[in-house]
């Protein structure tokens, strides 16, 4: 439940920059606004948090995301039995 209160939160602080049109943070390239969509995606996937390389959580996330699937797909045919 704590993920869901954060990932809450950070929605709502996204929301907030949306509205007053701040930007990413950094030199102007981007790299701060790669990095704070980084952090976000650590706190959507379990175990992202130790993820210390974008490689390992880009992994994770597509791993993640394809458990996702075979459950609905599983939870889809279950009432579809009944």
């Amino acid at each position: 439940m704590e993920e869901s209160k954060r990932y809450k939160r950070m929605v709502k602080q996204t929301m907030y920059e949306k509205k007053n049109n701040k930007k990413g943070h950094g030199s102007g390239s981007g790299s701060g606004l790669i990095r704070m969509k980084v952090r976000k995606l650590q706190i959507l996937i379990p175990g992202g948090k130790r993820c210390n390389h974008p490689d390992l959580l880009l992994s994770k996330t597509v791993d993640y995301i394809v458990q996702l699937k075979l459950k609905l797909r599983f939870l889809k045919a279950l009432s579809d039995s009944l």
